[in-house]
């Protein structure tokens, strides 16, 4: 039986991910293809969201990698230009949050999740926060859950996670936690209902 629910938050209850937003902006203002702005963010998400790089060192490297020729320091508003909320999502974990404890695992970044607190009161969503930049440590990390489950008072077998990448699940199998992947909202609140996880 699920006694409580994880959910990831790029992608999840926001209606993308930050490297498609950071794809498409910066695409139009260096004239450059979306796959190939995402190709160099890739590598450096896993040490940002760990907060092994500093936001100067982020914007550095991947400026850099873009165009030498830039300023990386005109591209701090990029912390500022992130994915819109999934708020039909939200609604639904408002009305799980009756029934169940609701925690957040996410691979966030230091200055851009300050910018999502000015516009959500998490606290009102999420009975706890487990955030990758002040863990220093990713959901690709199977240490992640060691520090995680501790912290919540279940069973991994009565946890389900939900996330929108499933590169992230097999660190939470290993440990025995129910898994969902995310295509869309209705697709995960029937997967979720299938695991017995009701709102009425």
């Amino acid at each position: 039986m699920i006694k409580a629910i994880i959910f990831d938050w790029f992608g999840v209850c926001t209606v993308e991910n930050w490297a498609d937003v950071l794809g498409r902006e910066l695409s139009s203002k260096l004239n450059l293809d979306v796959s190939f702005v995402k190709e160099k963010y890739k590598p450096l998400i896993q040490p940002f969201a760990r907060a092994e790089l500093s936001p100067e060192q982020f914007l550095e490297q991947f400026i850099g990698s873009l165009d030498k020729s830039k300023n990386p320091q005109d591209f701090n508003y990029l912390f500022e230009t992130i994915p819109k909320l999934n708020f039909e999502l939200l609604n639904y974990i408002l009305e799980l949050k009756k029934k169940y404890p609701v925690f957040l695992l996410s691979n966030n970044f230091g200055p851009v999740f300050p910018n999502y607190e000015k516009q959500v009161d998490f606290n009102k969503y999420f009975d706890k926060l487990f955030l990758s930049h002040k863990l220093k440590m990713s959901k690709t990390q199977d240490g992640i859950w060691d520090k995680v489950l501790p912290e919540i008072e279940f069973k991994p077998n009565e946890l389900v996670f939900i996330d929108n990448k499933e590169k992230y699940f097999e660190p939470a199998k290993k440990h025995g936690i129910n898994t969902v992947l995310f295509l869309s909202n209705d697709q995960a609140k029937k997967e979720l209902a299938d695991l017995g996880v009701k709102v009425d």
